[in-house]
C-alpha cells in the first residue's frame, strides 16, 4: 500500500498551472496538501493537490495508471490545515463536500437530501485552499462569522434565508442546509453563495431586489412586466439593486411623482 509520503506527482496538466509561493528555499513544497484516493482506505492510485490548485473538469482527467479521474475518488487524506471543496458536477457545481480532515471512505459521507446516495465516486471538479492564517491568506483579517463553521446551524441558516431572499427556510429546507453544515462541512459563506448561484433561489432573491426597489422608489408594488424585465437584468446582467433603483429614478413615474 502507497503511504502519503510515499507519493509521486500526476501531472500538473491535470490541475491549476502551479504556483512558485507553494515552495520554500528548497524547492520543496509546503506542508498543506491533499492526496485523493481511488479506493477506501487511502489505497489505490492517488492524486495529490497543493492549496491554490484545483481541478475545474475531472472529464478526460486521469490517474497515472491510466484510470479515470471523473467520479473515482473514495478516499481523501488531508495535510497541514488545508480544505478541500469537492463538488459533484463540473465547474463546482452541484451539491459540495468541504473537508478539513481525512476521508477514509466517502461511501459513508451521504449527499445532502439522499439516505442513498453517497460521496463515493461521485466528485467532478475540486478545489483546494490555503489554510487559514497561511499562504495568501496570511495577510487577511482572521476569519468572520460567516466563515467560521461553527455556531448555531439553525440560526445561521435563518439569518441566511432573511438576508438574502427576505423569508425564513421551510422545514425541508432548514433540515436539508442543517444537513450541509453538519455533515458537509459547509460554512456561512459557502450555504450565501449557494442561495445566490443556484437557480431558484436566484430567480427569487431576483425577485425579492425588484419588489423592494419598486416599494423603495416608486413608492408600490411591482407590475408582472417590470418584474419580468428587472429579475431578468438582475440574474443574467448582474444589476445590483442600485441599478434597478437608479433606472427606476429614470423613469416618468418617478419624475412625475407628487412631491410631499
Amino acid at each position: 500500500m502507497k503511504t502519503p509520503l510515499s507519493l509521486g506527482l500526476v501531472s500538473l496538466l491535470l490541475v491549476s498551472p502551479a504556483l512558485a509561493d507553494h515552495r520554500d528555499g528548497d524547492g520543496r513544497r509546503e506542508g498543506a496538501r491533499v492526496i485523493l484516493y481511488q479506493h477506501a482506505g487511502f489505497r489505490g492510485e492517488a492524486l495529490v493537490l497543493y492549496p491554490g490548485e484545483s481541478i475545474e473538469n475531472m472529464s478526460g482527467a486521469t490517474f497515472e495508471n491510466g484510470a479515470k479521474l471523473n467520479d473515482s475518488i473514495t478516499s481523501i487524506w488531508v495535510e497541514g490545515g488545508a480544505e478541500v471543496y469537492a463538488y459533484e458536477n463540473s465547474r463546482y457545481r452541484g451539491e459540495a463536500l468541504r473537508l478539513t480532515e481525512n476521508a477514509r471512505d466517502l461511501s459513508g459521507r451521504l449527499v445532502a437530501g439522499s439516505v442513498s446516495v453517497s460521496w463515493n465516486d461521485r466528485i467532478s471538479s475540486i478545489k483546494v485552499e490555503w489554510p487559514r492564517g497561511r499562504g495568501r491568506d496570511r495577510d487577511r483579517e482572521p476569519d468572520r462569522p460567516r466563515d467560521n463553521p461553527r455556531g448555531d446551524p439553525e440560526k445561521i441558516i435563518k439569518d441566511s434565508f432573511k438576508d438574502l431572499l427576505g423569508r425564513e427556510p421551510n422545514a425541508g429546507e432548514l433540515r436539508d442546509f442543517r444537513h450541509r453544515l453538519l455533515d458537509q462541512g459547509w460554512t456561512e459563506r459557502m450555504l450565501r453563495d449557494h442561495l445566490r448561484n443556484e437557480d431558484s433561489y436566484r430567480h427569487e432573491m431576483a425577485e425579492l431586489i425588484v419588489r423592494r426597489a419598486y416599494r423603495e422608489v416608486l413608492g408600490r408594488e411591482v407590475d408582472p412586466s417590470g418584474l419580468k424585465q428587472y429579475s431578468w437584468a438582475v440574474r443574467e446582467k448582474g444589476w445590483t439593486e442600485g441599478d434597478v433603483r437608479d433606472d427606476l429614478r429614470k423613469s416618468a413615474e418617478f419624475r412625475n411623482r407628487p412631491r410631499n
